[in-house]
C-alpha cells in the first residue's frame, strides 16, 4: 500500500503545470529516502526556503513541514507565549497541527492524509492550507522579518550552486527573474552582488 502511494505522491507533485496558481503545480524536486519501513518524500519548489516533507508508515500519511523553530532553549516567557499562540493556530486551523518535535522542541506543521479517499485535488489541498497555516504562524510570531531573510539566504544559495556548476551570471540571472518574479535587472544586480562575495544579508536586504 505505501509504495502505490509513494508512487502516486511522486507523480502528483513532479506533473508541473504552467500558470496555475495551486502550490501543488509549480515545479518540485522530489527525493524518496526509505528506511526501517517508513518513506519519506522530499520535495523542494525553488521558491520556499524550507522542505515540504510526506511521512508514510503502516497505512497512515501526514505532509509535514519542519519549520526550523526551536523553543527548548527560549527563555519561559516567550516559550509560553509561543505556546499560547500555537494552540489558538491549532484551533483556527482544522486540518492542519503545530506540534512540537525532537531534542530541541522544533516546531512542525503537520496535516493527516486520509489515504482511504484521497484524490489529488484532497491533496492539493492539503499542500496549500499546510503552507497557509505556514505563513500564518509566521505573521501571529511576528517573524516577517526572520522569514525574509531565511528567503534571502535561500537566494543566495541558490546564485552560488550555480555558478558553481558554471553557469553565467546572465544565465542565473534569468533563473532568479523567472522563480521569483523579480524584474531582470533587479535580478542581475543581485546576482553581481553575490558573485563578488559581498555579505549577503547586508547586501540583497533591500531586494525584497
Amino acid at each position: 500500500m505505501e509504495e502505490e502511494w509513494k508512487t502516486k505522491f511522486v507523480k502528483w507533485l513532479e506533473e508541473e503545470i504552467a500558470d496555475s496558481d495551486k502550490p501543488l503545480d509549480e515545479h518540485w524536486d522530489v527525493e524518496v529516502k526509505e528506511e526501517n519501513k517508513n518513506i519519506w518524500i522530499k520535495a523542494e519548489n525553488p521558491k520556499m526556503p524550507f522542505s515540504i516533507f510526506i511521512h508514510l508508515h503502516k497505512g497512515f500519511a501526514s505532509l509535514q513541514i519542519y519549520t526550523g523553530l526551536e523553543t527548548k532553549f527560549l527563555d519561559s516567557e516567550d516559550r509560553l507565549r509561543i505556546y499560547g499562540t500555537l494552540l489558538l493556530l491549532n484551533g483556527k486551523w482544522k486540518m492542519v497541527k503545530y506540534v512540537l518535535a525532537g531534542t530541541k522542541d522544533e516546531i512542525i506543521i503537520v496535516t493527516d492524509l486520509d489515504l482511504a479517499s484521497l484524490s489529488k485535488e484532497e491533496f492539493s489541498h492539503a499542500l496549500t492550507v499546510t503552507l497557509f497555516a505556514l505563513y500564518d504562524m509566521v505573521n501571529e510570531l511576528n517573524l516577517g522579518e526572520g522569514y525574509k531573510m531565511l528567503q534571502l539566504g535561500h537566494i543566495y544559495d541558490i546564485i552560488t550552486k550555480k555558478s558553481e556548476e558554471g553557469k553565467t551570471s546572465e544565465e542565473i540571472a534569468e533563473y532568479i527573474e523567472k522563480t521569483f518574479g523579480i524584474e531582470h535587472d533587479v535580478a542581475k544586480e543581485m546576482v553581481n552582488v553575490v558573485l563578488k562575495g559581498e555579505e549577503s544579508d547586508k547586501n540583497l536586504k533591500g531586494y525584497l
